[in-house]
């Protein structure tokens, strides 16, 4: 898991690129922001967004509708494996598109990606993940470019996002949601 690169289509690859600065076409220059550059690199927006799609429930299928794409390469998933293998387990734990008991949350989030007699599971588990990527990669773009134009604009979103994120998460307590999954 999380060991070969991995691609992002369509408008879902357009707005990654959007939102990474590392990556972003040579021709933009900082007078000319044609990019919010909010992330460093790609590998950080993928990660970011896992958890967007999450708490704002948001999911969303592979765009076929361009030919856009960009590429997350083995190295930087390399780098950063422990990470997305917790937001891989913590979407599985916390996912509510279907109706699970906790135990069979339990089962694919820590034990379907390491049986072979259960790829086919781990592999729509995957999709599921890759869902709730794609949805918050949707959310991002659509909150931190909304009403945007220069540099000083996007840091100005970041900052409200980020303040607006900070306060929905204290008044939702995850670590509660996974207690109730553990008894």
């Amino acid at each position: 898991m999380f060991e070969n690169d991995y691609t992002i289509y369509g408008k879902h690859a357009t707005f990654l690129k959007f939102l990474a600065k590392k990556n972003s076409r040579d021709d933009q220059s900082p007078d000319n922001p044609s990019a919010a550059r909010i992330f460093e690199r790609y590998i950080d927006v993928y990660m970011n967004a896992a958890v967007f799609g999450l708490l704002y429930s948001r999911t969303a299928k592979r765009d076929t509708t361009s030919v856009d794409r960009a590429r997350i390469y083995a190295d930087a998933f390399a780098k950063e494996r422990d990470n997305c293998i917790f937001l891989y387990r913590m979407v599985m734990l916390l996912d509510k598109t279907v109706e699970l008991t906790p135990e069979e949350r339990i089962n694919r989030a820590f034990r379907y990606d390491v049986q072979p007699e259960k790829e086919e599971e781990f592999q729509r588990n995957l999709e599921l993940f890759h869902d709730y990527v794609r949805g918050g990669i949707e959310a991002m773009y659509e909150q931190f470019t909304d009403g945007c134009q220069t540099q000083d604009d996007y840091l100005s979103k970041i900052y409200e996002v980020m303040t607006t994120f900070k306060k929905e998460l204290e008044g939702v307590s995850y670590a509660n949601e996974i207690a109730k999954l553990i008894k």
